[in-house]
């Protein structure tokens, strides 16, 4: 390998997800930069090649294993192919040993940074207070899912484990020929080495294995446990704060907003499962790290962090959800965690629609590109293209400052739905993530001003998906999913 060319023997970086897509009748594969946010489309013949490319072969080498599965190139043409995707930042190198070593890699890979984290914290800990430690279940919440299969049509990756996969293509060998050839309906969860968690293909943005009527066919046939076990525990979060496992839920469907206030619901979880210990391995159970950073150079101790995210779910919420968290921001920049920071939220001041503004104009930007850069390959039948779009005409819209004005000055049309996406995050410590605290505060306070205004998108373009029942949900999905929720670490640098 030259200093500035491609790996000698490459593969896929572990960064970027390859995912089959059935448009209508035309199968493509699309390659997401998870960094970058960027795609690619891909033929069959460039998969083939891609999909031979397991770290170990050189570009010969390649091109005589894609032939024997039916994806012929020149030499000259994959070197060029390879070169293209090196210079958009998407391969690796690979070994230098044989095949044995990319099952090796992949291994790595599925284990992910779940494993890692796992791995780091038994060396601090006895494995056994871990094991023991309480599960606590976001109290007064039962989910009554409605069997449309919002969920099963709005995600870029539905993951199946080999065994789940197996038991798919069993129940159903039909969907995509995937009873004769895994590969028919799945791909490699990263990477392009058959590793062992698997993607399933996607028509029209849809899980495959989902019916028409958005009931899915592996839990029609072969009941509840025929599905993968991530579909299995939607949407409920697992995340370990050092005090106990808090247990959650996302609030990324409209079955989850809808069930609020509704009791004899299912359960989040089994009330038998008392402790960590008790839940399937298989499940990822998250976890807080010992420092957390609440505001841009300032970090505070886990314990202090849980202690706070308490105080403030025992508040007294404010009339404006949003305004709440816009104030707190503030307050937790200027004073860290003191007791002093929940009158801000309490009482808090009105929103200025400019200090809005640059946020919402970032996630304009992202939802813009992604809208556009979709429309060029995704059906229109396609949920996450029309929310990617919704999305970017809500964000426009509230370009207006007249329009941003009136709408932060009207009261919110279902402020029980806001009070309850709060207390789930906070339960969950899902306000903890790729940004500080003051910065994730601020951005649902955005989310929460974009869904208000999406009913009236919704009216002007006459959407009646059941999706655009609950437009937090529809949001909180879009940003976390695919990439959006970016935006706001980019806000600072504008």
């Amino acid at each position: 390998m030259s200093p500035n060319g491609p790996p000698a023997r490459p593969q896929l970086a572990e960064h970027v997800l390859a995912r089959r897509h059935l448009v209508g009748e035309e199968e493509i594969i699309v390659l997401h930069d998870v960094r970058s946010g960027q795609l690619l489309q891909l033929g069959g013949r460039e998969w083939g090649l891609l999909a031979a490319a397991d770290g170990t072969r050189d570009v010969e080498g390649i091109v005589l294993a894609a032939a024997r599965e039916g994806a012929h190139a020149r030499v000259r043409a994959a070197e060029d192919f390879f070169a293209a995707l090196h210079a958009a930042g998407l391969l690796a190198a690979g070994d230098a040993g044989d095949d044995a070593a990319a099952p090796a890699i992949c291994a790595a890979e599925a284990a992910g940074a779940a494993g890692a984290a796992e791995a780091g914290r038994a060396g601090e800990e006895d494995e056994r207070a871990r094991r023991a430690r309480p599960i606590e279940v976001l109290p007064d919440f039962s989910l009554h899912c409605d069997g449309r299969g919002s969920c099963c049509r709005l995600y870029a990756s539905v993951i199946f484990d080999p065994e789940e996969a197996a038991r798919a293509r069993a129940l159903r060998p039909d969907v995509l020929s995937g009873g004769v050839r895994h590969e028919r309906a799945f791909t490699p969860e990263r990477g392009a080495w058959p590793c062992a968690a698997s993607a399933v293909a996607l028509r029209d943005g849809r899980c495959a294995y989902l019916e028409g009527e958005g009931r899915c066919s592996l839990h029609a046939i072969g009941g509840p446990d025929a599905k993968p076990l991530g579909c299995r525990t939607f949407p409920t979060s697992f995340l370990d704060d050092g005090a106990s496992v808090r247990v959650s839920v996302a609030v990324e469907c409209a079955c989850v907003l809808a069930s609020v206030g509704r009791p004899a619901g299912a359960p989040l979880l089994d009330p038998r499962l008392r402790v960590r210990g008790d839940l399937d391995e298989r499940v990822h159970v998250a976890e807080l790290l010992g420092r957390v950073e609440i505001a841009p150079g300032a970090t505070v101790d886990r314990a202090e962090l849980v202690a706070w995210s308490r105080r403030l779910a025992a508040a007294a919420p404010p009339a404006d959800i949003a305004e709440g968290l816009w104030s707190l921001a503030a307050a937790v920049e200027a004073e860290g965690l003191a007791g002093g920071t929940l009158a801000r939220y309490e009482r808090p001041a009105p929103l200025d629609p400019a200090a809005l503004a640059p946020w919402l104009a970032a996630l304009h930007a992202r939802a813009a590109r992604r809208a556009r850069e979709d429309a060029a390959w995704r059906s229109e039948r396609d949920l996450a293209l029309s929310a990617a779009q919704w999305i970017a005409m809500a964000t426009a819209a509230l370009g207006d400052v007249e329009l941003l004005g009136a709408l932060l000055s009207a009261p919110a049309q279902r402020p029980e739905r806001e009070r309850f996406y709060l207390r789930a995050a906070l339960h969950g410590h899902r306000l903890v993530g790729a940004v500080p605290l003051s910065l994730a505060l601020r951005d649902r306070a955005v989310r929460l001003v974009v869904a208000r205004a999406l009913p009236a998108i919704f009216a002007a373009v006459g959407a009646s998906d059941p999706a655009c029942a609950e437009p937090i949900a529809l949001v909180e999905a879009m940003l976390r999913a695919y990439g959006l929720d970016a935006y706001a670490g980019e806000v600072e640098a504008r």
